[in-house]
C-alpha cells in the first residue's frame, strides 16, 4: 500500500504531470491516504473560501467555491486510511 502525504496528493490534484504519472503508475487499490491528509486539504480549501469572503485570496468566491467543490469530488474517490495514534 502506498500512502500519499499532503505535498504529493496536493500535486496530483493540481495535476503536475510527473505526480499523475508516477501514481498512474501504481495499482489503485495500492493507493491510500491517511484521514489527516484529507482534513488538512479540505482544511486549506475552507480557507482559501474564508479569504475570498474577505478579499484577500488569491482568487474569487467562486473560483473559491468550485476548488473546494472539486476537491470534494477528488476525495470521493481515494481510500482513506483511519486514524491510528
Amino acid at each position: 500500500m502506498i500512502a500519499f502525504d499532503t505535498d504529493i496528493l496536493t500535486e496530483i490534484l493540481v495535476g503536475a504531470p510527473e505526480f499523475v504519472a508516477r501514481a498512474a503508475s501504481i495499482p489503485r487499490h495500492e493507493q491510500a491516504v491517511p484521514v489527516v491528509v484529507i482534513e488538512e486539504i479540505i482544511r486549506g480549501r475552507l480557507q482559501v473560501t474564508r479569504q475570498a469572503e474577505a478579499g484577500t485570496a488569491r482568487v474569487d468566491l467562486p473560483r473559491a467555491y468550485a476548488l473546494f467543490e472539486q476537491t470534494m469530488r477528488d476525495v470521493q474517490r481515494l481510500t482513506i486510511l483511519a486514524y491510528t495514534p
